[in-house]
Formats: structure tokens, sequence, C-alpha cells
């Protein structure tokens, strides 16, 4: 069996490896243009698909480069295809740790606020913005209470700019949702070393389940004192096997964060996921993530060392998948079908194509 041709269907982002003996692997979520396709047809086309670590590793080392999207998009697809060929769905193909993956509501409560995080300028713009703090602690709050009680198995909220009320707000949410309901603090990167060990000091007396990257990607320095500060743990977000390996190696964090379409592949995120693994920790997955938020479910899946999958309740899903992963008492059912399991209804693909890019 050969890879026959790709196919890129724009605007509605479903890309398809063909082969010559009939079976197609697809993801969703895909943008390119031809150039770019035509860059990596030398790689793919009249390949076996069997072949998909060696096609991994010849897209890293093209000359050219291709956008992380892209090549994220191929390897899905070769998954998707690798597991059709072997009759068996792709978390089992890669793994096979369960077939139902608890999630975490990934707050958006609060989110005006956050997304400011400027500096008052006189006494009014203060007062204005301390009224927007409020607010949007009591609504962070009021969300971790909705979370558990819609059977959620974490909740996961982001910082807010007043350092003091984030402290008063990581100790209220506990409050609100009792002793044993794992919580998660997004830093958003945006911590200095001293805010991050204080914020985590409350976060240890809270029993926060971890603190999300606090510190910016690749501070190795910065991260290894905030981890080392405070009890609960830290993630560090990743986009390379390599960069998990650098994090693990230097203790800049005790847990991995990482996502399928900025890392480019599904094997980056497997293989960083394993390098976490040997060291003990946790690697957790960038949101639903590309694909219709398949590619992270079957991750989700396979990994013993990734807790939940994490969603906003209000994910966009394409309109021709069919089969949309839904929650149901806080659990995703993995699709048993082979492949990524995906229900596609090709139609109306069509009918949402206004070009189609084929090498």
């Amino acid at each position: 069996m050969k890879i026959s041709s790709v196919i890129l269907h724009q605007p509605a982002g479903l890309l398809r490896v063909l082969t010559d003996a009939g079976p197609e692997g697809h993801c969703t979520g895909v943008t390119a243009s031809a150039s770019d396709l035509d860059g990596v047809a030398s790689i793919l086309v009249r390949s076996d698909p069997a072949d998909r670590e060696r096609i991994w590793r010849a897209m890293h080392e093209m000359h050219s480069g291709l956008s992380t999207s892209l090549r994220a998009g191929i390897d899905v697809a070769l998954w998707d295809l690798s597991a059709k060929i072997a009759g068996r769905p792709l978390f089992r193909h890669s793994g096979g740790f369960r077939d139902r993956v608890p999630v975490c509501l990934a707050g958006t409560a609060g989110g005006a606020v956050q997304a400011e995080g400027t500096a008052p300028n006189d006494r009014a713009d203060r007062t204005d913005q301390a009224g927007h703090v409020d607010q949007a602690a009591c609504e962070i709050v009021q969300e971790a209470k909705e979370a558990q009680q819609a059977r959620y198995r974490a909740y996961r909220f982001g910082s807010i700019p007043d350092e003091a009320a984030l402290i008063h707000l990581v100790r209220e949410v506990r409050a609100a949702v009792g002793p044993d309901f794992p919580l998660v603090l997004d830093g958003r990167a945006r911590c200095t070393v001293d805010e991050a060990i204080r914020i985590g000091g409350a976060l240890d007396e809270a029993d926060y389940f971890y603190f999300d990257h606090p510190r910016p990607r690749g501070d190795h320095t910065g991260g290894k004192q905030a981890a080392g500060a405070i009890d609960t743990p830290t993630s560090a977000e990743v986009r390379s096997p390599m960069e998990a390996s650098q994090v693990m190696a230097s203790q800049s964090a005790d847990h991995l964060r990482a996502g399928v379409q900025s890392s480019g592949g599904f094997t980056d995120v497997l293989k960083s996921a394993r390098c976490a693994e040997a060291f003990g920790a946790y690697c957790h997955l960038d949101g639903m993530g590309i694909s219709d938020g398949f590619a992270h479910l079957h991750l989700a899946g396979a990994l013993r060392n990734t807790p939940f999958l994490e969603m906003t309740g209000h994910e966009a899903t394409s309109s021709f998948v069919r089969n949309a992963p839904r929650v149901k008492d806080g659990f995703i059912q993995v699709p048993d079908l082979p492949g990524l399991g995906m229900d596609i209804d090709l139609g109306a693909v069509s009918e949402s194509t206004s070009e189609s890019i084929e090498i």
C-alpha cells in the first residue's frame, strides 16, 4: 500500500491522505497553501503509510520547513490512516490506557479583566479596575461551583491582575467547592518569580492540583526557582520532545503542557508525554486541540500520565463531523471505531469547499 495523493479542502480545513488501496487518513482544522503542500509532496506521495515515523522525521528535517499547523495535520492524518489499516481505534493503536477520559472544565469566567491586565492611571481607573476584579472573582467562584455540580472532574481558571485579589480568590474557590475537587490555576506565563512563589504559597494552603505555566516557556532558571519554592506542582509549556527533556532534566517544572497543533504533531506530543512519564510527571494537553478534539481525545485515552482533557464547553466543531466529542457525567467516551473515529460527511465537505489543493 502506498500514499497516492493528499487533498486539502479549503476553507473546510479537511486534510485527506489517500492510498492506492482505498483507506485514507483525515485531520480537520488544517490550513495551508498549494506551495506548502507541494513542498512535502516528495516525502508523502508513493511512501508506505506504515513508515509513519520515517515520514515524521523527514518532515522535521525539511530544509525549507513546514508550518507547525500543516505538519501537525499530516502527522495526525497518518496516525489515523495507520490505525485504520491496523483495524484499531487510535488510542489503542498508540497505547491503550482507557476508553473513557475525565474532563476538566477550562473556565472562561472573568476573561475581560484577565485580558486587560493594565495598570490604572488614576483613582477613577483604580476604582473601576477594582470593580471589574470583584466581578470577575464572583464569576469564577460561581463557575467553579457549576463545574462541580455538572460533574466535571476538575476546574481550571485564569489569574486576575491584582495579586492580593488573586490570592483571596484562590482561597474563595477552594472554600466554594470543598477539599476534594481538583483545582488548577493558570498563571498565563505572566508571573514574576517572586509573584509565582507568593501565589504558590496560597495554592499550597488551598491544596490545588497544579499551577499551570506561571513562567514563560523556556525559562528554566526562573521556573526552577518557583517550582523549588512551593509544594504545588508547576507546569511548563513545551513544543518538542527536546524541550520536554530540557524541562524535566533541569527540574524547571513538575509537569509538562503540550498541544498537537503547537508542537507540530501527534507524534511530538506522544514523545514529550513519554519523556514526562519517565520522570514520573504528568503531561497536560492544551485544550481540545486540532481535528475537532479527536487527536487530544485519543492521546488522553492512550496516556496514563494525562489526568484529564480540558474543555471550555463552548468548543466550535466542523459542521461536517457528525460525532463531535460530548461530555457526559464528566467524561468523554473515546470512539471505538478504527483510527480517530471521526464520522465525516464528505458530501457536506464538498459543499463547504471552494478550493481543493491536491498533490
